[in-house]
C-alpha cells in the first residue's frame, strides 16, 4: 500500500494521519497522536521542539512499517518562529504566542509608525502575537538571540529543515507573519526597511505542493519526499472544504475559530481594518480573508481546571449539563484580554459576568454553556461584519476542525447564526494537507479533484437554524 503522511501540529496536540486512494475512496488510519505540551525556557512560554520533532520521526517510522510511503508534509498553527544560527542550530527556544512578553507591542509600535499603514501594506489582522511584533520584541528584549540568528524558519518549515537541511518558508504560513506583500505574495520590502529586518533572514517564499526533498538518510527510514503543503493549518483545512459554489463560508473551530470566506484577491480597506479581518494566502493562488477569534480555548481551560479540582468531563458529559441548564446564562466577549490568558477560567468568568451585572454562573453546566453560547454569539457578530464587507448573503456555514465534533455546538450555531451548518470533516486539517501532497506527486490533478474526492468520500450532517427541523446526513454535495 502506497500512502501519504499528514502530520498535522496543533497548539494543544499533534497527529499523524496516513492517506490513501482505493478506487475513488479516500482512506486514512491515524498512525500517532500526542500531546503538545508548551514549557518554561528562560523565564519564556516555548514550545517542546525537540519532542515535536522526536514525535514525527516516530510517526514516519510507524507508517513506513504499513506499507510504502511516498511522502509527508507539517502543517502548524502560526506566527510562531524558530531563529536558527549558521550552523542550523536554535539560538533560543521557540517562543509561544500566548508569552506575555508582546504584551503592549501595539501600542509600542504606534508611536514610531502607523498601525493603519501597517495593516494596508500587510493585509494582516493587527495582533500582539504576529511574528512582526514578536520579532520586534525578541530584539529588544533577548538582542543576543537576534543578532546571533542567520536565518528565521516559521515552526512548520523549522521541522522540515531538520528533516531535508533545505531551508524555504512556504507561502500560507508565512502569510500570518505581518512581513508578507498581500499582492504578490513576496517578502514586503517596505515592512523589511521599516523595521530594520534583514532580508537575509528570510528564506525563499514556496508554493504549497512545492517538493522540498527526501527524507535525510541519517534517520535510516526509508527516502519518502518532504513537501511543503499549505504549512498553515487553516489554509490546508479550507483546502479540504467540498465547496458547491463560489459562496464559501466557513468556521475552522478549534483551539482559536477562523471564520471567512474564499476570495480570488485580497480586501482591504478602512473597513476591513475597524473589523480586523485578515488576509492570508491559500491554496491554488487564492486569499483566505477571514477573521481569527478565540475559540474553544476557554472551554479547553475549562475542562483543565475542573479536571485538576477532581471533576474530568468528557464532552458528552459536557453537553448533557449544557442542554440540563435551563436559566438565563451570561454572555461574554470571547475575545476579551483575560480570557487569552491561561488558568482561573472558572474565576474570569465569574468575574466578567458580576462586572457585566449578567447572571454569575455557579456550576459547571452553567459556566460551560457561558463559553459555548458566547463563542456562538461571537461568530453571529463576525458574520455579520463579513457580510456587510462583502455585501453578500451566506445560507451555509461550513464547521470545520474539532468543534464540528458537537452535536449541541453545531445546532447551537445554526440555531445563533440562523444559517444550516454543514459538518462532517472534523480532520479537515489532515485531509487538505493530504490532498495537496497528493496533487504534487500526481495522484491528482487538482485540489478541485480532491475535493471531489472529498465528497465522495465523507459523509456529512446538516443543522437548520429551526430546532423543530431534522437533522439531515448526506454524502457532502
Amino acid at each position: 500500500m502506497k500512502s501519504v503522511l499528514a502530520i498535522d501540529l496543533g497548539a494543544t496536540s499533534g497527529r499523524a494521519v496516513s492517506y490513501y486512494i482505493v478506487e475513488g475512496t479516500l482512506f486514512s488510519e491515524e498512525i500517532l497522536r500526542f500531546e503538545n505540551v508548551p514549557i518554561k525556557e528562560r523565564g519564556v512560554l516555548a514550545w517542546d521542539i525537540h519532542l515535536l520533532f522526536s514525535n514525527i520521526l516516530q510517526a514516519i517510522q510507524l507508517a513506513s512499517e504499513k506499507g510504502e510511503l511516498l511522502s509527508l508534509g507539517i502543517d502548524t498553527w502560526g506566527v510562531d518562529f524558530a531563529l536558527i544560527d549558521g550552523e542550523g542550530q536554535l539560538v533560543a527556544a521557540s517562543a509561544h504566542y500566548r508569552d506575555k512578553r508582546t504584551k503592549g507591542v501595539l501600542e509600542e509600535v504606534s508611536q514610531c509608525s502607523s498601525l493603519t499603514d501597517l495593516y494596508f501594506k500587510t493585509g494582516n489582522q493587527l495582533m500582539e502575537i504576529n511574528t512582526l511584533f514578536q520579532l520586534i520584541r525578541t530584539r529588544t528584549k533577548n538582542p543576543d538571540s537576534f543578532f546571533l540568528a542567520k536565518n528565521l524558519l516559521m515552526i512548520p518549515d523549522y521541522l522540515n529543515y531538520l528533516l531535508t537541511g533545505q531551508k524555504a518558508i512556504e507561502r500560507s504560513i508565512a502569510s500570518t507573519m505581518q512581513l508578507v506583500n498581500p499582492y504578490t505574495q513576496t517578502w514586503s520590502q517596505d515592512i523589511l526597511e521599516m523595521f530594520e529586518i534583514p532580508e537575509t533572514l528570510l528564506p525563499e517564499l514556496v508554493q504549497e505542493g512545492n517538493i522540498l526533498g527526501e527524507l535525510s538518510s541519517k534517520y535510516k527510514l526509508g527516502n519518502p519526499k518532504v513537501i511543503n503543503v499549505c504549512e498553515h493549518d487553516t489554509a490546508s483545512a479550507i483546502a479540504a472544504i467540498p465547496v458547491e459554489d463560489d459562496k464559501t463560508l466557513f468556521i475552522s473551530s478549534g483551539t482559536w475559530s477562523l471564520i471567512g470566506t474564499e476570495l480570488n484577491t485580497p480586501i482591504i480597506n478602512e473597513r476591513t481594518l475597524n473589523y480586523n479581518f485578515t488576509n492570508e494566502a491559500g491554496h491554488s493562488g487564492t486569499t483566505t480573508f477571514l477573521k481569527n477569534c478565540t475559540g474553544l480555548w476557554i472551554v479547553e481551560e475549562l475542562r483543565r481546571e475542573f479536571e485538576h479540582l477532581g471533576q474530568p468531563f468528557d464532552f458528552d458529559t459536557i453537553a448533557k449539563l449544557v442542554a440540563e441548564v435551563d436559566r438565563p446564562t451570561a454572555i461574554i466577549d470571547t475575545d476579551s484580554p483575560e480570557f487569552a490568558e491561561p488558568d482561573q477560567m472558572i474565576e474570569k468568568l465569574k468575574e466578567y459576568a458580576q462586572k457585566t451585572k449578567q447572571p454569575i454562573p455557579e456550576s459547571p453546566g452553567e459556566l460551560f454553556k457561558v463559553a459555548y453560547t458566547s463563542l456562538a454569539s461571537k461568530y453571529k457578530e463576525v458574520i455579520g461584519q463579513l457580510e456587510e464587507i462583502l455585501a453578500e448573503r451566506f445560507e451555509k456555514i461550513h464547521v470545520i476542525g474539532g468543534g464540528s465534533k458537537s452535536t449541541y455546538f453545531s445546532q447551537l450555531i445554526a440555531d445563533t447564526t440562523g444559517k444550516t451548518v454543514v459538518t462532517g470533516l472534523s480532520e479537515a486539517t489532515s485531509v487538505g494537507n493530504a490532498l495537496i501532497q497528493l496533487v504534487a506527486l500526481g495522484e491528482l490533478t487538482s485540489i478541485q479533484e480532491g475535493r471531489q474526492l472529498v465528497r465522495q468520500t465523507f459523509d456529512c450532517k446538516q443543522y437548520y437554524p429551526q430546532k423543530n427541523k431534522e437533522m439531515g446526513d448526506d454524502k457532502l454535495s
